[in-house]
């Protein structure tokens, strides 16, 4: 034990402190980084401690504890002497990647459609069409913010607009064209 500690304090001694960031660009062995130190924390702000590795590697683990004892990282040193941080992965239940769509959504969608439909047909189809590509959209933006959206405001906006432009622009189009002869 002697000998390590005189080691460990000939490693401490041999830190370049000229400058803030001079001991990065130190080399140092892997023996030398897996020292045992003692680390005192201003005012018992908590502790690390060595730990024995789970996975049966050679590598060893340091667990820093805060002043209440409670785990707040656990670090490894591996046979190179980088020191890594173990980040615990969360668990995702089967049941969080689900989207769902409430039954007030299925009931805007369909009044306006059913509205549409009253109208004409190609307003119904605009309509109909002009929803899916809303909740396209919907979908779309729920993948890039990774966040719940409501799904109605896209939809809706959507279908209005084609709504009327259908009723005012497509509608009386039709109507002339199917006046219209026509000749093959």
């Amino acid at each position: 034990e002697n000998r390590s500690c005189s080691s460990a304090l000939h490693t401490i001694a041999s830190l370049d402190t000229s400058s803030p960031t001079a001991y990065l660009q130190q080399q140092f062995s892997p023996q030398e980084l897996q020292e045992i130190v003692e680390v005192k924390f201003p005012r018992g702000g908590g502790r690390i401690e060595s730990a024995p590795n789970d996975d049966g590697e050679d590598d060893i683990r340091y667990m820093v504890y805060n002043r209440d004892g409670e785990l707040r990282r656990t670090l490894l040193v591996d046979e190179s002497g980088k020191v890594l941080e173990v980040v615990k992965r969360a668990v995702k239940s089967v049941g969080d990647n689900n989207i769902k769509l409430g039954l007030g959504d299925f009931i805007f969608y369909s009044v306006l459609v059913s509205k549409a439909a009253e109208s004409s047909f190609a307003a119904f189809v605009a309509c109909f069409i002009s929803i899916l590509m809303g909740l396209g959209g919907t979908l779309v933006l729920l993948a890039v913010y990774h966040k719940a959206l409501p799904a109605l405001p896209i939809s809706i906006f959507l279908a209005v607009v084609f709504f009327v432009l259908t009723i005012y622009c497509m509608s009386p189009w039709i109507e002339v064209v199917w006046q219209a002869p026509f000749y093959v």
